[in-house]
């Protein structure tokens, strides 16, 4: 069962590593093939095989033919439907996800933002919506977030805003259409009832039906930073203790019952009980992978019980994961799938066999130590980072929230349904522990060394990864033991080889319409703006930047520059600071005082690292008129190898350098102001005439940057113009005494079946 269960498994993430999908044709005479062979040898494992990546392969074709049609991208359209979602209130406005009624080239189910929203929709409640949408896309950069994924994983066929909406009501019918999601909007009105607007409201709302978006991005960084994020899921322990409960009263109703001469076994009574409950709470939750776990692993239990079969833990969570992946066959492309299976599993390897069973303390402290070893494979490759503060915190938080603070946040939950006066006592008396003890948390995650970046690790590097793992677990000698331990504690410290004496590396990321640039020497790391601030608080530092350097292994960074005071490039500039040690700060304008001592670029300032000639052409005395006109453009020189990146510089600032005999011949050319008409004059072009000139600009973005006769500017004048919205993030390798080899570029070098090109 156990092989047969990986095999599936393997075969579903099979589909997900590829870069298209293969004819259907192909895939079918696969099976077959697949199945002749098991026929044949008793290879049930290869037939297993075959029918995960027929299963995955089918999904993926499927929700990718439900996405936004093309033409609609883009276009404000009328649309009508219902709410599918929990609606939450964030600082930007309102957050749902809608299912529209059926309509040619509609997907079934968009994620919309309704900025400025006139009110608070109702889960289930029918909206007719005039809607601005776009196909699931994201930014595509090392390191980062696979936004994309994450859509296609939810079943979200398009993204967008809100323009104007109505409301049809919600009637009966509705509601019998979404019952679970009705009821677990009524429970979140009733939290928020009972607690108002408070820190703990959305963490008791995670806690009880899993509304995790309740919480704010500030919790969700300390409980990221301290290891803690699992608090919040609701998890198979969570669902057990329902589960027990549950099966607790119906013995003892049973037991009442057959005292009366009712017939019927308390065990049967009992598994019936706790299954039920099991799945109710599951739903009420999300039904997350880990709910999805533990609900189809006690129902199996319970039908092993009833048939009189034995079954082994091992055959048990296999079962478990091939009934999830049966479900969702993209399941893989969660974390939390991940994050649930292999720990479990670990728990099980180590917590097992054991001749003489540790003690209660001891037992804890062996569990977490191999859950941590255990689960770094899976950190590696789903988070790049690992806290090392988790082991000191959740030796705390673990006992308080599990055996405190869950069970009174669902009994008060559960009251404050039935018995409003005592139900919110229960759930302020809880709110009130959590915001208490939150220090516990938000303390340790604030330390400089709560969290160590992971470089992004090779293929055979995560493997080796894996072995240690498996080799620190494993009941070999201690030597061996030892050696894995070591091994592990080795690729979380490796890095990548940064470039040579007098080479760099230059990487301009996706971060949308905005720029983002980090320049690398041997031994220096610096950072040319970072993209923008968006409506949400959150920003391109945080989701692009931060996990680009974390990616390469760079842990500090030694100069941040904001070219100008635009959003769109210093939006970034806090969360980065906050999150890595910036050593110094220039500027043209004010965006960084709030950060620290800044420096002014000025025309003729200039420094050299590691080999590498670093120096300002722009701006200089007098002051140009305009912001975009004072950005500070910088000259980079590798040996004969020439950079130049200029911020928002238009035509005025383009002249002055021009006039000064500062703009000469350049290899590569960050075009100014993402290619708009006011900038790139044929002038200034005509004096850099570079072989590559690169525009950071956002898919379909309003402005239309960049222009067409801007690229053809550049074009003429020999350069190859790609652009951040088409190839992702672009990285050059930069030698002196080497030719110029052309960049490496993440969305076309990375391709996925659902990333659009």
């Amino acid at each position: 069962m156990v092989r047969s269960a990986c095999a599936f498994l393997a075969g579903c993430c099979a589909v997900l590593t590829l870069a298209a999908l293969p004819a259907g044709g192909m895939v079918a005479t696969g099976i077959a093939a697949a199945a002749l062979i098991a026929a044949a040898l008793r290879a049930w494992p290869v037939l297993m095989l075959a029918l995960g990546f027929g299963s995955a392969w089918l999904e993926v074709s499927d929700r990718l033919s439900q996405r936004l049609a093309p033409a609609l991208e883009g276009q404000t359209i009328s649309i009508r439907g219902s709410v599918a979602s929990v609606p939450q209130l964030r600082a930007e406005g309102v957050r749902f996800r809608f299912a529209p009624d059926a309509a040619a080239g509609l997907p079934p189910l968009i994620e919309l933002t309704w900025y400025d929203a006139a009110w608070l929709p109702r889960p289930a409640e029918r909206l007719a919506l005039d809607v601005r949408l776009r196909r699931p896309r994201g930014f595509s950069n090392p390191g980062g977030m696979d936004q994309e994924a994450r859509l296609l994983r939810d079943c979200v066929g398009a993204t967008g805003y809100v323009r104007g909406a109505h409301s049809e009501g919600r009637g009966w019918r509705d509601v019998l259409r979404r019952p679970v999601l009705v009821a677990r909007g009524h429970i979140y009105d009733a939290i928020r009832g009972a607690l108002g607007e408070r820190p703990a409201t959305g963490i008791v709302a995670g806690l009880s039906v899993g509304l995790q978006d309740a919480l704010s991005r500030e919790q969700w960084r300390d409980l990221a930073r301290s290891g803690t994020s699992h608090l919040m899921a609701i998890s198979g322990m969570h669902i057990g203790m329902q589960a027990a409960a549950a099966a607790w009263v119906a013995v003892r109703i049973a037991r009442w019952r057959q005292r009366r001469g009712a017939l019927g076994a308390q065990r049967d009574a009992a598994v019936l009980a706790g299954t039920l409950t099991a799945l109710a709470y599951a739903l009420l939750a999300g039904w997350s992978v880990p709910t999805q776990r533990t609900v189809l692993m006690i129902a199996m239990v319970g039908v092993a019980l009833r048939v009189r079969r034995r079954i082994g833990v091992a055959d048990g969570l296999a079962l478990g994961l091939l009934a999830v992946l049966g479900l969702d066959p993209l399941a893989p492309l969660a974390i939390g799938f991940w994050l649930s299976f292999v720990a479990v599993a670990v728990i099980l390897f180590v917590g097992t066999g054991h001749v003489r069973p540790p003690g209660m303390l001891a037992g804890f402290a062996q569990v977490q130590l191999a859950v941590t070893i255990g689960l770094m494979p899976v950190i590696a490759g789903g988070f790049g980072s690992v806290s090392l503060v988790s082991a000191a915190v959740n030796a705390v938080a673990i006992p308080l929230y599990t055996l405190v603070i869950v069970p009174i946040v669902l009994l008060g939950t559960a009251a404050v349904l039935v018995a409003p006066a005592v139900g919110s006592a229960m759930l302020e008396a809880v709110a009130w522990l959590i915001e208490a003890t939150w220090p516990l948390i938000e303390a340790p995650a604030a330390l400089p060394f709560a969290v160590s970046g992971m470089a992004t690790l090779p293929v055979a590097g995560w493997l080796l990864l894996t072995i240690g793992a498996l080799a620190a677990l494993a009941p070999l000698a201690m030597p061996g033991r030892v050696a894995g331990l070591l091994i592990v504690i080795a690729l979380g410290l490796w890095q990548p080889a940064p470039p040579t004496h007098g080479a760099l590396r230059l990487a301009v990321l996706d971060v949308g319409q905005g720029l983002a640039t980090v320049v690398q020497t041997q031994r220096h790391v610096l950072v040319y703006d970072t993209g923008p601030l968006f409506r949400s608080g959150t920003d391109t530092g945080l989701l692009v930047v931060e996990p680009y350097l974390r990616s390469r292994g760079i842990r500090r960074v030694d100069l941040l520059v904001a070219s100008h005071d635009d959003d769109d490039h210093v939006g970034g500039a806090a969360s980065l600071s906050a999150l890595l040690d910036v050593r110094s700060r220039v500027a043209s304008g004010h965006a960084l005082d709030a950060l620290g001592p800044v420096t002014r670029c000025r025309a003729g300032q200039g420094w050299e690292w590691d080999g590498v000639r670093f120096q300002w052409l722009h701006p200089g005395d007098p002051l140009l008129p305009g912001d975009n006109d004072r950005s500070c453009v910088l000259e980079v020189r590798a040996g004969s190898r020439v950079l130049l990146l200029t911020g928002d510089a238009e035509r005025l600032a383009e002249q002055q350098m021009l006039d000064r005999g500062l703009a000469g011949a350049a290899d590569i050319v960050v075009v100014p102001h993402h290619g708009s008409r006011t900038s790139s004059s044929a002038a200034f072009v005509a004096a850099l005439t570079p072989r590559w000139a690169v525009v950071s600009a956002g898919h379909r973005n309003r402005w239309g940057f960049p222009a067409a006769a801007v690229v053809g500017r550049w074009e003429a004048a020999g350069a190859q113009v790609p652009r951040t919205s088409d190839t992702g993030a672009i990285e050059f390798e930069v030698s002196p005494g080497r030719p110029l080899d052309p960049p490496s570029r993440w969305r076309i070098d990375h391709p996925r079946p659902w990333a659009d090109p």
